[in-house]
């Protein structure tokens, strides 16, 4: 990681970016306070959903939900609670 001044970052912007695009982390300083770090994205993470990744996500009809109810006991109803007004 290596520090770099506000006005150098404002005079050789390109050079910071570029030094952060190579994988170095690079913190912005005001007055030897460091206020901000520039980090690069790390290239395993995905910008989006595949078609795949979205099918994987979607319940179908017939697909088991239990899982999202497991503190609950089958015969647990709202009925006593009377009719949506």
């Amino acid at each position: 990681m290596s520090l770099v001044p506000v006005r150098e970052l404002r005079n050789h912007t390109a050079d910071v970016i570029e030094r952060a695009r190579q994988g170095e982390e690079v913190t912005i300083t005001s007055n030897g306070v460091p206020i901000a770090t520039l980090v690069p994205i790390r290239s395993g993470k995905q910008a989006f959903l595949t078609k795949a990744d979205m099918q994987r996500l979607v319940r179908r009809p017939g697909d088991p939900i239990a899982e999202f109810y497991d503190d609950e006991e089958p015969d647990e109803t709202t009925d006593d609670l009377g009719p949506i007004q």
